[in-house]
């Protein structure tokens, strides 16, 4: 769980700064999008918060939505494991680097589009 909310967080952080004109295109379309995600993931805590109060009462409790989940997680575990933080660090830091330009790179273009009254051009 705590790598989908980590790995939607990022993907949240990077399009923001990427695609915020396709978004706006978009026009109401992206925040049903967003939404929707969100109602997903809510609803999905809401159900594994159940799942905790039933194995609480009987730790014999077996439910195939969260052994499905922990297997994929299991996956994806194993294969950052077998990638090893020789590879996955690089990729973070190229990650981080190209969301810092981006970033940069954007208020540099909202400076010159501000004439020297203050008012965007």
């Amino acid at each position: 769980m705590g790598l989908i909310v980590g790995v939607a967080s990022l993907t949240v952080a990077l399009t923001r700064s990427t695609a915020v004109g396709r978004l706006r295109r978009a026009g109401a379309l992206a925040p049903r999008i967003g939404g929707g995600l969100l109602l997903l993931v809510g609803a999905y805590v809401a159900y594994y918060g159940w799942y905790e109060i039933r194995v609480q009462r009987d730790p014999a409790v077996t439910d195939p939505l969260i052994d499905t989940a922990g297997a994929a997680q299991r996956v994806l575990a194993d294969a950052l494991d077998s990638v090893g933080p020789t590879i996955l660090a690089p990729l973070l830091a190229v990650l981080l680097l190209s969301a810092w330009a981006i970033r940069r790179k954007r208020a540099r273009t909202e400076d010159r589009s501000t004439d020297a009254s203050g008012h965007r051009g």
